[in-house]
């Protein structure tokens, strides 16, 4: 159990999912901005227009295809505690030039639901094909885990396939430690990594 409460990073009135803005993290060359409920059902039911409208920017043609059903329960929990969606998924936006506004989306890195009854998170991240080999995963994940380390949380997993050396690769780098491995209904074997935090006071 948590000795304190997490910070959610959120005060104020409560919000809606249209006005829902709780601050995007950004880190040198990225924006991670939270998806929004209306973002996350306009892709579950293809309206790729209606998701570059919430982006600003179109949503990658390459995820299109996507299974993205996964959604479904997340966007129902924001609808619900909006500050849950702070613990989703959220899409990396390069900065614009000025470093404020937000440019192509080339990631989508972000947790898998707020910290459990042990204050744990698991971390998940891809980079579009054009932008791989450029950091952007390292520094969206370092970004994050930042973050989630002021909010209290006491340890980050992550799950990688044994075939994604880059991403094994990476979390080692990040200080995580390979801790066994599961077979997942649709992936297939997983290996599983994790990484203690210290909380900061």
């Amino acid at each position: 159990m948590l000795q304190q409460p997490l910070r959610w990073g959120i005060v104020g009135k409560p919000v809606t999912d249209r006005s829902f803005d709780p601050g995007v993290l950004r880190t040198r060359r990225l924006a991670l901005v939270p998806m929004s409920c209306v973002l996350m059902r306009a892709i579950m039911n293809k309206n790729w227009m209606s998701a570059q409208s919430v982006l600003g920017t179109p949503f990658p043609e390459e995820w299109h295809a996507d299974g993205w059903g996964w959604l479904a329960p997340r966007a129902i929990d924001g609808e619900m505690f909006p500050p849950s969606l702070l613990w989703g998924t959220r899409m990396a936006h390069l900065l614009d030039a000025d470093g404020d506004g937000r440019g192509p989306v080339i990631a989508e890195a972000g947790f898998h639901g707020p910290p459990g009854g042990g204050g744990w998170v698991e971390i998940g991240y891809r980079v579009v094909v054009g932008h791989r080999r450029e950091g952007f995963a390292e520094e969206a994940a370092s970004g994050l885990i930042a973050w989630a380390i002021e909010q209290g949380v006491h340890g980050v997993r992550g799950s990688v396939s044994p075939r994604n050396v880059a991403s094994s690769n990476l979390l080692r780098k990040l200080g995580f430690i390979e801790t066994g491995s599961y077979r997942h209904r649709t992936l297939g074997e997983q290996l599983s990594f994790s990484r203690t935090t210290k909380r900061v006071s």
